[in-house]
């Protein structure tokens, strides 16, 4: 004998009807608790990737980038044998400033593991300014030891400031990634409740029917359409969030992860270049460093390249190739550097380096540095522009589920009520 079977013939009538009733009510509530749990969670993670991880990214990326172009700064300006451009000086003290103002607001969102590498960065930044204003002031004096001093200060940057910053970002990125796959994904709990319980309603419409002979039951069809509309609204509305959320990732985050990479690369080749001729002839191993990271920038099948292959539109497509262009540029700029430096020709050598003119390295990895950070720009906006788009379609969905859940009890109870009073 089947249970249902069983059921019936040990409960009476109004027995059955209150069980049946209880029944729907239970998965009612949890198919709407279902609704409103995804909604709040989704909804939370979404204010965090637009409030908290991608403006972390954001800022990881500024304090990088100030960091690094802080040390090719003070490298650049070094070459001038004493009489420091005030370009260079200013841009230097701007970096270091920019720098110390991402570690104040960092530090606001950061969690342990992110403080602790904040606090590196905050106890080591000041050694390394210490060191170039060491570095400057000998160098002012024409006192070779200088060059030593710059060294070192590059190396603390290299080997700790710059490795702490980029861990900094590398976990900002998961944070940022693994708050967007939360968001992405689809609503199973709700639309599996919600299909449980139309066809609990309907099988109890058809229960009702046969037992009384009526062909309609109000309540039980009232409840039936809650069902349907709390069931389409909130799987259509988490489903679109998550296709804008999984939008953001494919064509944002994803992209950032790549165009960050690629202007780490830039600005660790510029430092190299520039330290190269402090080394006079010593800097074998930073003209190395600067034809490795240089390779993965602008070979084929390198980080631009792959930005390129995946950028989403044909204006974040002309920016990169622009800056994959100037890279191209670059390199070849800095082989007719190496040139005179290797023949003997220092002086030009570091005037064509530390040059303005529009044929000059500096020139044209300003114009590679911009273009990058355009295309970072228009990779975070479209982050957050996303998030923005996809806490949109939850807008209201939370009231709805509420409303619509009571509804659906509320018609269960009343669809009930009547045909269990006509056993009394």
């Amino acid at each position: 004998m089947s249970l249902v079977r069983l059921i019936r013939r040990r409960l009476t009538t109004p027995e059955l009807y209150r069980a049946v009733a209880a029944g729907l009510v239970v998965l009612g509530l949890g198919a709407g608790l279902a609704g409103l749990v995804t909604e709040r969670h989704r909804a939370g993670l979404l204010a965090d990737v637009g409030s908290v991880s991608g403006p972390l990214s954001v800022g990881a990326q500024d304090l990088y980038r100030s960091l690094s172009d802080a040390d090719a700064t003070a490298a650049t300006a070094f070459l001038a044998n004493g009489v420091e451009p005030a370009d260079l000086r200013q841009r230097y003290l701007d970096d270091v400033a920019r720098a110390t103002a991402a570690l104040t607001v960092a530090l606001r969102d950061a969690d342990d593991e992110d403080a602790e590498l904040l606090s590196v960065l905050a106890d080591q930044l000041p050694v390394y300014t210490g060191l170039v204003e060491t570095a400057r002031s000998y160098n002012r004096l024409g006192v070779p030891l200088g060059g030593a001093y710059l060294q070192e200060a590059s190396g603390l940057m290299r080997q700790t400031l710059l490795p702490a910053a980029q861990r900094l970002f590398d976990s900002a990125q998961r944070r940022l990634i693994g708050a967007q796959g939360d968001a992405a994904g689809f609503p199973w709990a709700i639309l599996l409740l919600g299909l449980a319980t139309i066809g609990c309603l309907a099988a109890a419409h058809v229960l009702v029917r046969r037992r009384t002979n009526r062909m309609v039951n109000v309540g039980i069809l009232a409840a039936g359409a809650a069902a349907v509309i709390l069931v389409t609204w909130s799987s259509l509305a988490l489903a679109a969030a998550g296709g804008r959320v999984e939008t953001g990732h494919r064509e944002g985050s994803a992209q950032v992860t790549l165009l960050a990479a690629a202007r780490r690369a830039a600005l660790q080749a510029r430092a190299d270049e520039a330290l190269t001729l402090i080394a006079r002839g010593g800097g074998a191993a930073f003209e190395k460093d600067f034809a490795t990271v240089l390779g993965t920038l602008t070979g084929d099948g390198g980080l631009l390249d792959r930005a390129l292959a995946q950028a989403p539109t044909a204006g974040d497509r002309a920016v990169i190739t622009e800056a994959r262009d100037q890279a191209r540029r670059w390199g070849d700029l800095h082989a007719a550097v190496r040139k005179l430096d290797d023949g003997g020709e220092y002086d030009r050598a570091v005037a064509l380096a530390t040059g303005s003119g529009a044929d000059s390295p500096a020139t044209v990895f300003g114009k590679l540095d911009t273009a990058m950070g355009t295309a970072l720009a228009a990779s975070d906006g479209r982050v957050d522009r996303q998030a923005t788009l996809a806490g949109n379609a939850l807008a209201g969905l939370w009231v709805a589920v509420v409303l619509l859940t009571a509804g659906l009890v509320t018609a269960v109870v009343l669809g009930f009520r009547p045909r269990i009073g006509e056993y009394r």
